[in-house]
């Protein structure tokens, strides 16, 4: 699998770096996925320096809930035609309702006969997934890569027939990338065999993770909890705001500043909460990647209390960060 460099912020290995892809495969590859997150622009950059042709299908230029300027650079995208539903993923598990989005782009099979992929890699198991499938059924020469990003914890309650159409979905793919064990564990318990699987794990930008020292002074910084994520249900921050208050009211002689980074429907709740005076509560709303690794160089711990995850990137940068976490044993990244 190629990878960029992370000590190098520029557009990717330099010549004559032993990291560099020297040969190319002969093959025109197209990826399908719903939205092109920054933490990704490397990995298909990679992908595009890698084989002949290289182009990204995807089913929206970003989603409403994300507040960030897409990164292209480099990359032959076009968005497609595609119906999108605002739905709520209820967990009976884990008790929460969270908004989410379903994109059902439904020119998948025009655009592939168009570009006429040797191999398509399509992101997930819906109906972009569905619509390379039945390309590559019509089109036996070419080959499906489907590219999985789960956990036993996200997956549960999903219900039977939705696992049957999964199972007959990844009965159809060459093979398959999961970004974590948990991730392998669902894929082997569909069916799929380990020599299909190929791991393909999460890495933080290059371009905007902390490189500066990571020494802490303990005084200043050990009181100071940073949460970063969504504020909603699912990432468990209301548990965590009543758990921290109970801390602080059991210890009226400790004081301790818990710092959101983050925007969601939450956040009124979060504000409008009555904590105890010894812990102080502040919102920042989102916050830029190189604001946010400042604030984890003047935090003392990250809290990770999220209800299920399939992965949490922001595991990865504040490790980076030289920064302790105490994370959920329902993230994928805190358990890895």
């Amino acid at each position: 699998m190629l990878t960029a460099d992370p000590r190098r912020s520029g557009e990717g290995p330099a010549e004559g770096d032993p990291a560099r892809s020297t040969t190319r495969l002969d093959a025109r590859v197209v990826f399908l996925t719903h939205y092109i997150p920054l933490y990704q622009v490397r990995v298909l950059q990679a992908i595009a320096r890698s084989v002949r042709d290289f182009h990204v299908l995807l089913s929206t230029p970003i989603e409403p809930n994300r507040d960030f300027a897409p990164d292209w650079s480099g990359l032959d995208v076009t968005v497609q035609d595609t119906w999108t539903m605002r739905r709520r993923w209820r967990h009976r598990s884990a008790g929460f309702d969270d908004p989410l989005y379903v994109h059902f782009p439904y020119d998948t099979m025009r655009r592939l006969r168009a570009l006429q992929p040797d191999v398509v890699m399509s992101l997930e198991l819906g109906a972009r997934s569905a619509g390379a499938a039945m390309y590559r059924y019509r089109h036996p020469t070419s080959r499906l890569v489907l590219c999985t990003y789960m956990s036993e914890r996200t997956e549960q309650g999903r219900g039977w027939m939705r696992r049957m159409l999964r199972r007959r979905l990844l009965a159809q793919a060459d093979a398959l990338t999961y970004n974590g064990p948990s991730c392998r564990r669902y894929l082997e318990s569909c069916g799929v065999p380990a020599d299909k699987l190929h791991h393909f794990p999460y890495a933080a930008d290059d371009r905007t993770a902390y490189h500066g020292p990571i020494e802490r002074c303990d005084d200043e910084t050990r009181n100071r909890l940073l949460c970063v994520g969504q504020l909603s249900e699912r990432k468990g921050v209301l548990p965590l705001l009543q758990q921290a208050s109970r801390y602080c009211e059991s210890r009226p002689n400790r004081r301790l500043q818990l710092t959101f980074a983050g925007e969601g429907p939450l956040r009124g709740p979060i504000e409008s909460y009555p904590t105890p005076s010894n812990l102080s509560v502040e919102v920042l709303g989102n916050v830029s990647p190189a604001k946010l690794a400042a604030q984890m160089v003047r935090s003392g711990v990250l809290v990770a209390p999220t209800l299920a995850d399939e992965w949490m990137l922001v595991v990865n940068e504040a490790l980076q960060a030289g920064l302790p976490i105490i994370g959920s044993v329902h993230s994928q990244a805190v358990s890895t």
